[in-house]
């Protein structure tokens, strides 16, 4: 997924590296879920060697030098070939990149959206039946109760991801609004700029006023200056 994030970023601005990172950080996503900030630098070398993206220029950051980096065609339809197979891949763990992908549903269209998610469906709920099937030839009176509860967690992880792909295809429409307002403050926010700041829920004053503003922006894109400029004073702060 994190080849995903940086050609989503790349196709919205070219930019560097520090940004997507502080992007990633900020919002909590290398806590919400696998995606690591740490592994930016290394993914756009190798997204770079591959040729999906290259360097636009270098900046002087002090006493650092600053790749800028742009996505070029070939980067743009990888972006959308890795999309469509993160949405066949299950959700693994309670800490699961997939739950991200939602961001970036205005890289395809809503009828492949729909498409990928209800393939993805029909091969959860066959894996439901083999193991409810299984649950009822295996399971007798002197089955013990580990083996039991084996089959009742995998049955109920199934029913719960079959469940979260069915509410994404009910809700489309609002999670392609949403990931466009995404690019809007993506677009619009250079997150490197602020140095300070992470995401520590048990010490962010100011994340309810965060959330719902950013909730705002991406709902509502009018007056989107000023809300912006908000949002930047609420994060820096923190």
């Amino acid at each position: 997924m994190i080849r995903a994030l940086i050609l989503y970023f790349l196709s919205i601005k070219s930019t560097h590296g520090y940004d997507i990172q502080r992007f990633i950080e900020i919002n909590g996503m290398d806590q919400w879920s696998k995606i690591q900030s740490g592994s930016i630098y290394y993914a756009l070398n190798k997204l770079e060697q591959q040729g999906y993206i290259y360097t636009l220029r270098e900046e002087r950051n002090g006493a650092r030098i600053r790749k800028i980096y742009s996505v070029n065609d070939k980067g743009r339809e990888e972006l959308k070939k890795i999309i469509k197979e993160e949405l066949l891949k299950p959700l693994v763990g309670i800490e699961s990149e997939k739950f991200l992908i939602y961001i970036m549903f205005n890289v395809l269209p809503k009828d492949e959206l729909k498409d990928g998610l209800n393939e993805h469906i029909k091969m959860l709920e066959e894996k439901k039946k083999w193991w409810e099937t299984g649950k009822k030839l295996k399971v007798i009176d002197t089955t013990l109760k580990s083996e039991i509860l084996h089959f009742d967690y995998v049955i109920n992880c199934l029913e719960y991801q079959i469940n979260w792909h069915k509410t994404l295809i009910e809700e489309v429409d609002e999670l392609i609004k949403f990931s466009d307002g995404v690019k809007k403050v993506i677009g619009k926010i250079d997150f490197g700029t602020f140095d300070n700041v992470g995401y520590k829920l048990e010490e962010n004053k100011n994340l309810t006023k965060i959330q719902k503003l950013t909730d705002d922006i991406v709902k509502d894109p009018t007056n989107l200056e000023k809300k912006l400029e908000n949002l930047i004073k609420l994060i820096k702060e923190n």
